[in-house]
């Protein structure tokens, strides 16, 4: 599978955008906040996060970017409006749209998933409002840099696009700058899901040599501490890799207070239902008119975590940076 991007897409996606693009932000001078709390997953590269966007989509509570949606992201309530155009029942005539319409598969391949109505990471949303650095800048250049009222604004739109669910959306991109997007930005509440360090990494080593081509070269998020760890040996730096990006968000903890739910993958793996039942009454704590539907979902999935040969060295190399900066407390 080629991980490249198709250039022939990103010209005609940034054609059709920018035709858009002015249509859209009429609708955005129109709105105000969203009638719900939106979900915003945060966590570390590897931690299961794909799994469970494909599992919140399937169920009837939450609307979600798809691969479609993610191809408007400059105008993504026109996108959602196709979207539902397509996909909703009472719009539909004759099975015009039986294929688009089939059932997703829970599977996927470095976070990439197949299928119209499958769940897309959406970061070309997030990079409309914030040219992000490689690394991450100071929380206070985020906050001046971020355009705070348009990102809250679209997220209402496509909150009223899709009926008014709250809108679950990936928001690792944001993982260093949780106090300034908390402090700036109404009705979110923050799911973070961690996973077992030991797995993370090693899932992550396995993805700098599918995605990469070798396992010396870096892949995804860097943290804040790059400098420290970027010349050490591919063990350490994929171990201090998660290790810091954990500790950012844990150290926001008290910062997002009540909006903040912790949970990790094998929790979720081992009772998908009480996590649902757990967003679900958080968000009915922020709006108690809220009318959550029962819960459809699977009662649990299998937890990936094969054996590496290389877990000694990754164990050593977590260790070393648990023994010099503190335990990640979950």
């Amino acid at each position: 599978m080629s991980y490249q991007k198709n250039d022939n897409l990103e010209s005609l996606l940034k054609k059709i955008n920018s035709l858009l693009k002015p249509v859209e932000l009429e609708e955005v001078s129109k709105i105000d906040q969203p009638k719900f709390p939106n979900l915003f997953l945060i966590g570390g590269p590897r931690c299961g996060s794909t799994l469970f966007t494909q599992w919140a989509a399937g169920l009837e509570a939450f609307s979600y970017p798809s691969n479609f949606l993610s191809r408007f992201y400059e105008a993504p309530y026109i996108g959602a409006l196709i979207y539902s155009m397509v996909t909703k029942p009472e719009y539909q005539y004759r099975d015009e749209f039986a294929d688009v319409n089939a059932d997703f598969k829970l599977d996927s391949s470095i976070g990439k998933t197949k299928g119209f109505k499958a769940p897309h990471e959406f970061w070309y949303f997030w990079r409309r409002f914030m040219k992000f650095p490689d690394v991450p800048c100071s929380k206070k250049e985020f906050e001046e840099q971020f355009d705070f009222e348009t990102f809250q604004k679209e997220l209402a739109l496509i909150q009223k696009a899709f009926d008014y669910k709250p809108f679950l959306f990936k928001a690792k991109i944001a993982n260093w700058y949780l106090k300034p997007l908390n402090e700036n930005i109404d009705n979110a509440i923050y799911l973070h899901l961690y996973r077992e360090p030991l797995a993370m990494t090693r899932s992550l080593l396995k993805a700098r040599e599918k995605w990469m081509g070798s396992l010396e070269k870096w892949f995804s998020w860097k943290p804040r501490e790059y400098d420290v760890i970027k010349d050490l040996d591919c063990y350490h730096q994929v171990a201090g890799q998660i290790y810091f990006l954990e500790k950012e968000i844990l150290n926001a903890k008290n910062d997002l207070g009540a909006k903040y739910i912790g949970f990790s993958y094998e929790e979720f793996c081992e009772n998908p239902k009480e996590i649902y039942l757990t967003i679900i009454k958080k968000i009915k704590e922020i709006a108690p008119d809220f009318q959550a539907p029962k819960y459809t979902g699977e009662d649990s999935f299998i937890i990936s975590n094969p054996v590496s040969e290389e877990d000694e060295l990754i164990t050593e190399a977590l260790s070393y940076f648990e023994n010099k900066y503190g335990k990640l407390e979950y």
